[in-house]
């Protein structure tokens, strides 16, 4: 009996102790960065469509911060709640907002055409660009982000899309920085942009 406790007082102990070194190890190596989805490929990689008929690619707005966010404009709620957020957090900025730029990538590329998509984003925020691109873009990109898309009874008139709804803060760098979840409010967007721009 005894034996039995010294030997489970002793794999306690040596927890503790792998416990403490892990504690450690964290502080003096951040892995926030490494948890980030290595997207360098994804700025030089992917073409869209824009309404002047010239394909645009994401490396265009090195030396910006970028807000990101994938939706699609038929969507009834996330995408519409995600822009006013865009919108508020680029009022919040006042004239740091020019050092931002914020864009809304489309997944449904089959009824997304650039000039639908400009229409939209407009009607939130005149300073937000809209893309969007074929399938085989909007796959490459959603593999580099690390998002997932299904277009649901594509064959009907009004199908819905399943995509995710993170926000994407990138640096000047265009390295991503924070991934905020849906649902948080305009001010966390905010405060990830003014670390990056201050």
């Amino acid at each position: 009996m005894i034996n039995k406790i010294y030997n489970i007082v002793s794999h306690s102990k040596l927890q503790n102790y792998a416990l403490i070194c892990i504690c450690i190890l964290a502080i003096a190596y951040p892995i926030e960065s490494k948890s980030m989805p290595d997207v360098s490929k994804a700025f030089g990689d992917v073409e869209f469509q824009t309404t002047q008929l010239k394909p645009l690619k994401l490396n265009s707005f090195e030396g910006k911060v970028i807000v990101l966010f994938f939706g699609y404009t038929h969507c009834p709620d996330i995408c519409p709640t995600a822009l006013l957020d865009i919108s508020k957090t680029l009022k919040e900025l006042g004239r740091d907002a020019a050092r931002v730029q914020p864009i809304f990538i489309s997944v449904d590329y089959k009824r997304d055409k650039p000039e639908i998509l400009e229409q939209y984003v407009k009607f939130f925020d005149e300073r937000i660009i809209g893309l969007s691109s074929n399938k085989l873009n909007i796959d490459k990109i959603s593999k580099y982000f690390k998002i997932n898309y299904s277009l649901l009874d594509s064959q009907s008139e009004n199908y819905l899309v399943e995509h995710s709804s993170n926000l994407y803060v990138i640096d000047k760098d265009l390295i991503v920085k924070k991934i905020i979840p849906n649902g948080l409010p305009s001010t966390e967007i905010t405060k990830a942009i003014k670390k990056l721009i201050n």
